[in-house]
């Protein structure tokens, strides 16, 4: 098994569980592994590695799911997408009315949109790390299914729209500081 193998199983093991009680688990399985390839072959302790942590991932989630850590994660992204979407709607409708232009209202839609997640990804990074990934996820999964359902629009606006909204996310995340500590 190689080491990056081992390190991803280590990362696996490490979101779904608390940061205390995963370490030990890791330390055990690895202590575990070190004594079967002193008694074993590779492949027979790899096999061996790979069937613990897959009987562990299902208690594990489920114990996740029953502690309701994901929960808070969950509403923290809904509610700041739901607030992005609020202080779009009041910039976009401050601004619009400046100009009569297709184009221009165009750019302050997409430049609104822009200011909103980032300070929305801003403060779901604040209240949960992981809140600012799943608000950049949910903000392109819509963005691509109201593209999908809607009129077709110009194609710099549609990769604009795909590409700004995730990064502004996690731009403004990135902002809070907090996402040093957080791989994406």
């Amino acid at each position: 098994m190689s080491p990056s193998t081992l390190a991803l199983s280590q990362r696996i093991l490490a979101r779904l569980m608390p940061p205390a009680q995963a370490e030990a688990l890791v330390g055990d399985l690895l202590e575990e592994r070190r004594l079967r390839l002193q008694a074993g072959s590779q492949v027979s302790v790899a096999g061996w590695y790979w069937r613990q942590l897959a009987s562990s991932v299902s208690a594990l989630l489920w114990a996740s799911v029953r502690r309701g850590a994901w929960l808070i994660t969950v509403v923290t992204a809904v509610a700041s997408y739901v607030a992005a979407v609020g202080i779009q709607f009041v910039l976009w409708s401050a601004l619009s009315p400046m100009t009569t232009s297709k184009s221009v209202r165009a750019v302050i839609m997409l430049l609104s949109f822009a200011a909103a997640l980032a300070a929305c990804g801003y403060v779901a990074a604040s209240i949960r790390l992981g809140a600012a990934r799943l608000l950049a996820f949910l903000v392109f999964a819509t963005t691509c299914a109201m593209l999908a359902i809607s009129t077709p629009a110009s194609l710099w606006y549609e990769g604009s729209l795909l590409v700004l909204g995730p990064v502004a996310t996690i731009g403004g995340a990135a902002l809070s500081g907090r996402l040093r500590r957080v791989r994406l």
